[in-house]
């Protein structure tokens, strides 16, 4: 996860939160095998978490390598790969089944439902 160490591994600005106690719960989880400080609300809320995990924010915040090295993670096809791969990016986001579920509502569901201390997804 060369590209993406820096987006794991700094730190978060911990701001002011809604309650005016100036701090925000993190949660630990595992994603693949890199454990991850994540904001409970972006796992716990599905309206923040796709807010996030978005097709624009795969479009527009990204950069080009973190794009590259996240698609080598996507299935690759005998002929036009790129344009399939640009195909199930666009299906992914916006919620379509693939089989038995989205991937990413499933993980969302994941990460809301798991038990802080035991949160994962590989």
């Amino acid at each position: 996860m060369d590209s993406l160490d820096h987006m794991l591994t700094d730190p978060l600005e911990l701001g002011p939160c809604g309650d005016g106690h100036g701090t925000r719960i993190m949660e630990d989880c595992l994603l693949g095998g890199t454990r991850v400080s994540l904001p409970e609300d972006l796992l716990e809320d599905p309206e923040i978490f796709f807010d996030v995990v978005s097709l624009s924010t795969w479009q527009e915040v990204l950069s080009d390598s973190q794009r590259e090295h996240l698609q080598q993670f996507l299935p690759h096809f005998p002929e036009d790969s790129v344009e399939q791969q640009n195909e199930l990016i666009l299906a992914l986001f916006s919620g379509e089944n693939f089989r038995f579920g989205n991937p990413l509502h499933i993980a969302q569901k994941l990460f809301r439902d798991t038990e802080p201390a035991e949160s994962s997804f590989s």
